[in-house]
């Protein structure tokens, strides 16, 4: 994604952020947090970044659930971070340079945010980097369908139901904020590549679910080291 129209879609970040949970909710079907629990059944972490963390939802569904020892909160967001409730470190950052050494954590999350990384094969190699062996990468997001007549259904969804949504929740006050969601789909990859991306990083899938006909995705990674694909 370039610079600019990542900037761009941050501040329309900050703008919905009052908006953000039902949005979630409304788009998603509900289905944002069953992905979220069901992405955390039978994971444990000590120490947990929850990068791209926003206002904080999958932090605290996490630290309730898990109850890490310690928890880094990323965003490149101050205002975001700001916001955000959750207690732990609040550090901010990009998914293209995290701010932390070789494994410093041993679970991971992502929801709804990797789609608006700059640069998603950098993002891939950064969490991966900051993940100890056998630690745990989860990513709840939406999903992009390979097939090209589904992937045409869903540009047509992302277009205009969060537009339309938006003209209800927010009177209209937001709709160029949620307009901006399209910049991401667009440039998001495709199911295959972005599994690619995290097995070329020795992260290696070990549960998932589609929701919406793979237009919503809940995948766990796991790190192995000394095997690598690339």
């Amino acid at each position: 994604m370039k610079r600019e129209r990542w900037e761009v879609l941050e501040k329309s970040l900050e703008n919905l952020q009052p908006y953000y949970r039902l949005m979630n909710k409304l788009m998603s079907f509900g289905n944002d947090t069953i992905l979220r629990e069901k992405a955390l059944d039978g994971l444990k972490g000590e120490r947990y970044l929850d990068a791209g963390t926003g206002p904080g939802d999958m932090a605290s569904l996490t630290i309730k659930k898990i109850k890490p020892k310690s928890v880094v909160l990323l965003d490149p967001s101050v205002f975001l971070l700001k916001k955000n409730g959750n207690n732990g470190e609040k550090v901010m950052g990009k998914f293209e340079n995290i701010p932390f050494r070789d494994s410093s954590f041993d679970l991971v999350t992502c929801a709804f945010s990797f789609r608006d990384a700059i640069d998603h094969e950098r993002a891939g190699e950064e969490i991966s980097r900051v993940l100890e062996k056998n630690g745990y990468f989860v990513l709840v997001d939406l999903g992009k369908p390979d097939s090209m007549i589904l992937k045409f259904l869903f540009y047509i969804y992302i277009f205009f139901y969060p537009v339309i949504l938006s003209i209800f929740v927010t009177r209209g006050k937001l709709v160029r904020e949620y307009s901006t969601l399209l910049y991401t789909y667009i440039e998001y990859p495709s199911y295959s590549k972005l599994k690619s991306i995290f097995e070329r990083n020795n992260l290696f899938l070990v549960k998932e679910e589609k929701k919406m006909f793979g237009g919503a995705i809940m995948q766990v990674w796991k790190k192995y080291e000394n095997i690598n694909t690339k």
